[in-house]
Parts: C-alpha cells; sequence; structure tokens
C-alpha cells in the first residue's frame, strides 16, 4: 500500500528545490569584503530559510529545525549557539502571551468584550468599525496573534454583523461588509504596534535592539513611545476609510440589538472568564509598572502562564494544541 503523502512527494519536492538551489548559489558565491566566511554562510542559511517559509515544502517549524541542523552541521554556528536562542527570555515572552490569547479565545471573554462594545457604540456604521476596534485595542496587549485575535475574536464578530445587516461578499458588500472587513483588518497592526506583547515580532525588535544598539526597551518604554502614533491611527483611520469607501448603510440600530441580544445569549461572566480578566489586569499591571518594580516582562508572563495553570483557566493540552504558538517559539528560537 502506498503512503498516503506519496502523491505529494513530487510537489514537496518542487518546492523545496528553491530554497535548495538558493542555498547552493549563495554558499559558492565569493565572500564579499568585510564578511567573514562564517558570516556569509549565516546569511545565506537564512536567506534559503525565509525561501522555503514562503514556498513552503514543510511547515515553518519543521524548516526551522532543518535550518539549525544545517547551520551545526555545517559548523556554521556551534550546536550550543544555534540553540542559545530556546534560552531566551523574549522568546518565552511571546509565548506566555499566546497562552493569555488561548485565555481570551477558550473562555469566551474575548467575544463578550466585543460585544459589550457593540452594544455600547453600534448605532451606526461608523460606531461599529469603533467598536471592533476597541475589543482588539482591549485584548491586543495579550494577544501577538493576527489568527488569534483577529480570526478567533474579531472577524467572527464582524462577520455575524454582516449578515444581520444582510451585507456579504460582492454586491451588498457596499451596503456596510466591505467598510468593516477593510477597518477591522487596519486596526490589527495599528493595536499590534502600540503594546510590546502585540505582536509576535515586537519582542524579537526590542530583543534586537538590546543587542545591537544597547538600548534597553521595557514594555512600558514600548507603550510611552508607541501610544501617541498609534492613537492618532486609531482614531483617523476609520474616518478615512469611510470616506473612501463609503458605506450606504449609515444608521444600525440592528447591531447594537445584536450586541445586547448576544450578550443575554451569554449569560453572566463564567469563573473562567473572570479568572482570565483578573490574570489578564494583573499582567498589564506587572508589564506596565516594570519601570517602578524592575520586574522582567518575561518574569510577569510566566507567573501569568503558572497563575492559569494553577487556576484551570488555561488547560496544559489546550497550549500543546495551539500549534501557532510552537511555530513561532521554534520560529523565533
Amino acid at each position: 500500500m502506498a503512503h498516503p503523502e506519496a502523491g505529494s512527494l513530487p510537489k514537496i519536492a518542487a518546492r523545496a528545490a528553491v530554497p535548495i538551489l538558493l542555498l547552493g548559489a549563495l554558499w559558492i558565491v565569493p565572500v564579499p569584503h568585510g564578511l567573514s566566511v562564517a558570516a556569509w554562510h549565516m546569511f545565506a542559511i537564512f536567506a534559503a530559510t525565509i525561501c522555503a517559509i514562503l514556498t513552503s515544502p514543510l511547515p515553518s517549524g519543521a524548516v526551522m529545525i532543518i535550518a539549525l541542523c544545517v547551520a551545526a552541521l555545517t559548523r556554521t554556528l556551534p550546536l550550543s549557539k544555534a540553540l542559545s536562542g530556546f534560552g531566551s527570555g523574549t522568546v518565552w515572552l511571546i509565548f506566555c502571551a499566546y497562552v493569555l490569547a488561548l485565555g481570551f479565545v477558550k473562555s469566551g471573554l474575548g467575544r463578550r468584550i466585543a460585544y459589550r462594545m457593540l452594544s455600547l457604540f453600534g448605532g451606526s456604521s461608523l460606531g461599529i468599525a469603533y467598536a471592533l476596534g476597541i475589543t482588539d485595542l482591549i485584548i491586543a496587549p495579550a494577544t501577538p496573534s493576527v489568527t488569534a485575535r483577529s480570526g478567533g475574536i474579531i472577524f467572527p464578530v464582524a462577520r455575524s454583523i454582516n449578515e444581520v445587516l444582510g451585507s456579504g461578499p460582492g454586491p451588498t458588500g457596499k451596503r456596510i461588509g466591505d467598510f468593516l472587513t477593510m477597518v477591522c483588518f487596519q486596526f490589527t497592526p495599528i493595536t499590534g504596534a502600540m503594546f510590546l506583547t502585540g505582536m509576535a515580532a515586537n519582542p524579537l525588535a526590542a530583543d534586537l535592539a538590546r543587542r545591537s544598539l544597547k538600548v534597553d526597551i521595557s514594555w512600558g518604554h514600548w507603550f510611552l513611545a508607541a501610544s501617541v502614533p498609534a492613537a492618532v491611527c486609531f482614531m483617523l483611520m476609520p474616518l478615512l476609510v469611510y470616506r473612501i469607501l463609503d458605506p450606504s448603510l449609515k444608521r444600525t440600530p440592528e447591531a447594537r440589538d445584536l450586541g445586547r441580544r448576544s450578550l443575554a445569549t451569554l449569560g453572566p461572566m463564567s469563573g473562567v472568564e473572570i479568572r482570565v480578566a483578573i490574570g489578564f489586569v494583573l499582567a498589564l499591571l506587572g508589564w506596565g509598572t516594570s519601570l517602578l518594580t524592575g520586574l522582567d516582562a518575561t518574569l510577569v508572563g510566566l507567573t501569568l502562564v503558572a497563575y492559569f495553570f494553577v487556576t484551570g483557566s488555561v488547560a496544559w493540552g489546550d497550549v500543546l494544541a495551539d500549534r501557532s504558538a510552537w511555530d513561532t517559539v521554534i520560529l523565533f528560537g
């Protein structure tokens, strides 16, 4: 009997050929003046790895493990140095934020916040846009995964609103659906840039600044520097998109009713939601006051994860099943 993936082997080989050829070509190119051989080979491995992530012969985590092995086998990096990234506090801070994001999604707290904002501000198309944006803003400090934040919380709520208002993909999208989809998409990079834990790449950027420029950027420093430009973008972007797309549906009392009905369906906050909310507030306090307390952001995150496990807010099985979290750990490690 043929292996179930046998038919896909030619496709995998074709996708793998491009990064392999790129690695070989860069490897044999004369080393540019001013670079060591090891540095040039590291660049070749890095470029081929990025190419492999784009062509996807294998999942990104597997690609990263292969790249790590190539770096060690070719003696471009000693194995101890190749593995040193997994001991970085930056990597584990990202992982901790993923676990917190799991708490928001699994407990339903993220949806509750979204429907609460909708019930308060959903009386107009612009109001709905800002309600979704405020929801994104609230949960962004704890959700570095765009998939978890937008795909798991924001977009399902926006899709429900579009269905209620009769605005789906296609011609009816001009009523309000196109507008809401666009602003949700544009809100994500704004809120992600505002917080150190708002996007997986942010802690890596802070770590690179510390290593290369000797500039130490804490959670509070990042927020203070990003808050003003991000706030300006947050306020102006929906107005600009509203002007460009000009949705035909201006008043939306149905959306506010949807928010109220959905909140009624959810009922009172569950014990898990309350515990996740408490953990979220404590994490924000720990991160936000790090300038005064000197607490390391990663230590705050790990303590939060321990709290979640002890209180049963997040199960270890759920963490093991979160492929994006582990892929991110491997990628950045």
